[in-house]
């Protein structure tokens, strides 16, 4: 008689112990469990040898005692064959009905052990017992693990896999060895199984090093999604402060690495800060008080005081309204929409409950722009644009529009941001296009063109051609109708990409207009590197000419460039009668602006086209009516 397999797995869980007790935890709900399990086993372990010990001296103890003995055992078998089931739910019920879960579970588990412990034991002097209390045991055992199993398949969708099979290996190794005692009693292999279960769990699903960062050794962002969740589940209040290092220019490779790192050192001194890494270079923490985040703020500010460098390579966004969302993906979703908002003029950019408000209203724009895609709410109004030469209006920009389900109108500037941000931008602009094309199907001699937007996805994709041709072929669409209107691009991937899609739709006759043209950092090269034939000036410049004497000049040199390319030239933005004539002055070919009219409904920009064009011989002193009065905004 020995006790080797119990000292096996002895063996194991105190390593287990020691490698568990030496990691950062988080203890969060399943580790609880998890703990407690590693508990119960090391009891039931220790039980075990205790009774070995006690029957290879039966000759000189109480008989009762070491009855009493196998059947605390044999109870610590029953709790552990039970803890599985709480192990497995503890990620899948909310706060109330896990604490449910988890006492009326407890509450069985005792009624089977008394149930198990009041019938007989015997015991074998070869070091194990039996009798009707271990046969009944082996039920129990059989019965918790039936029910953990249908549990599981009752929840097999919340459950991940790793998890799912993690659970189903604990349980088949407990029922192969369980079984193997049941048939050869004297190979005692109960305490074995559970040991090597545990072991199962620790290696797939608890092991410290799964929650922690491989290259900075805080914990990672999957712990991070897991912490916020429960946070956020049992309504515990969450204050967090984000740091981004700016990974450009001269923050790249070991010298990024060295800040992050000495970033991370910095939050890891506020006691009560949990810190994780975000995406990139981005480091969270994380404090259940406010006093913790104060102080982190603190020591923040200190160490950017003390190394100026520092505090211009990185960004600190704090937010202490973050229990009032309801998930973790929320959470960081508002972070990120809070890292857009920081305007820079301080270390510390601080949330406050009228961002959260902003934040709340860009998510209903999100979800009324999905809603709107799926259910064919999206509208091309069309503004008309004005041709100095011919005196008419000769073209027009598709523009695009949401209409509400009462009827109103949302506007590019409120969700076009939202679509570059969600990525439906791509979806929205072939939705325009094909509108636009089918609108041109059904007037195909109102206007020479009609001016379409491309985002910047678009132009990254390398089959837009290609779809576009489909569109239009689609529509029987003359290309000639079609002008693609494009914007400048920081990156050298997504200009060749455009570049190669430019190319072939210029073979098969579609002309381009680069927009936008004096907004933000414009880049002459554009106008000599890529194909187009019409040039924009941006709103803000056609404005500025006439406030600024410089911006006269800017705007001079770009229409004897443009012209000089065999170019036209487009402004943008007119609404007087006096801006007109200074643009016709300034030998701008075309004009666009309210002056004419806003974007119309297609119906109404049809009539306002037929009107105007019907109309512009007559001379302003003899009509009646003004034509496009009506279309001009309040």
């Amino acid at each position: 008689m020995s006790f080797q397999y119990q000292i096996c797995g002895l063996i194991i869980i105190v390593l287990i112990h020691v490698i568990y007790s030496t990691h950062k935890r988080l203890m969060l709900r399943s580790e609880r469990v998890f703990s407690r399990a590693l508990r119960i086993t090391t009891g039931m372990l220790i039980l075990d040898i205790l009774k070995v010990l006690a029957i290879q001296n039966m000759d000189t103890l109480p008989l009762n005692m070491i009855k009493g003995m196998s059947k605390i055992y044999e109870g610590s078998i029953i709790l552990c064959s039970g803890t599985v089931l709480i192990y497995l739910m503890a990620n899948i019920l909310k706060k109330e009905a896990y604490n449910d879960l988890n006492k009326t579970t407890l509450a069985v588990l005792l009624a089977e052990i008394v149930l198990a412990a009041v019938h007989t034991t015997h015991i074998d002097p070869r070091g194990f017992s039996y009798g009707p209390a271990i046969n009944v045991g082996y039920v129990i055992v059989g019965v918790n693990f039936l029910v953990t199993l249908f549990f599981l398949i009752k929840n097999i969708e919340k459950v991940e896999r790793r998890r799912r099979f993690g659970i189903l290996l604990w349980i088949a190794m407990w029922v192969a060895l369980v079984l193997t005692q049941r048939y050869v009693p004297h190979i005692m292999l109960s305490s074995l199984a559970v040991a090597l279960g545990v072991l199962i769990l620790f290696v797939l699903l608890e092991k410290p090093e799964s929650k922690l960062d491989k290259e900075y050794g805080c914990f990672n962002y999957f712990a991070l999604l897991n912490y916020l969740d429960e946070m956020l589940e049992i309504k515990a209040p969450i204050h967090l402060m984000s740091v981004s290092l700016k990974s450009s220019g001269t923050l790249t490779g070991a010298a990024l690495y060295k800040e992050a790192s000495h970033a991370l050192s910095v939050m890891e001194r506020i006691p009560g800060v949990w810190v994780f890494r975000g995406i990139g270079q981005d480091f969270i923490a994380i404090a259940r008080t406010k006093e913790a985040i104060d102080d982190l703020g603190k020591e923040l500010e200190r160490e950017a005081a003390l190394i100026p460098y520092i505090s211009k390579l990185a960004r600190f966004v704090r937010s202490d309204n973050c229990s009032i969302f309801n998930n973790a993906v929320e959470v960081l979703s508002f972070l990120s929409f809070a890292k857009t908002c920081d305007n820079e003029k301080s270390r510390i950019f601080t949330t406050n409950d009228s961002l959260v408000e902003a934040y709340h209203n860009r998510k209903q724009l999100e979800i009324e722009l999905n809603n709107a895609l799926i259910e064919n709410r999206i509208e091309t109004f069309i503004q008309p644009i004005y041709s100095v030469h011919d005196k008419r209006i000769s073209s027009g920009e598709a523009l695009a529009r949401i209409r509400t389900r009462d009827g109103k109108i949302l506007m590019p500037s409120d969700f076009i941001p939202v679509a570059e941000q969600n990525g439906s931008i791509s979806e929205l602009g072939y939705k325009i296009f094909e509108q636009t094309c089918e609108f041109i199907s059904k007037n195909m001699d109102l206007l020479d063109y009609i001016e379409i937007n491309l985002s910047v996805v678009q132009c990254e994709d390398e089959g837009l051609s290609q779809k576009l041709i489909e569109i239009m072929d689609r529509y029987h669409v003359p290309p000639q109708k079609i002008n693609l209107e494009i914007t400048e691009t920081a990156s050298i991937v997504t200009k060749q990409k455009l570049l190669k899609n430019m190319e072939r739709m210029l073979e098969h006759g579609v002309t381009f207009s680069l927009d936008d043209f004096g907004k933000g950092e414009s880049n002459l090269m554009y106008m000599v590197d890529m194909p187009v034939s019409i040039v924009k000036l941006d709103f803000d410049m056609s404005k500025s000419y006439f406030k600024n004497d410089k911006a006269k000049y800017v705007v001079n040199a770009v229409e004897g460039m443009s012209h000089g390319l065999n170019m036209k030239l487009v402004a943008e933005g007119i609404e007087t009668e006096e801006e007109l004539r200074a643009m016709e002055k300034q030998r701008v070919d075309y004009i666009q602006g309210y002056y004419f009219s806003r974007p119309l409904p297609q119906d109404e920009f049809v009539d306002f086209v037929q009107n105007y064009n019907a109309n512009r011989d007559m001379e302003a002193g003899n009509e009646k009516e003004d034509p496009i009065e009506k279309f001009r905004p309040a």
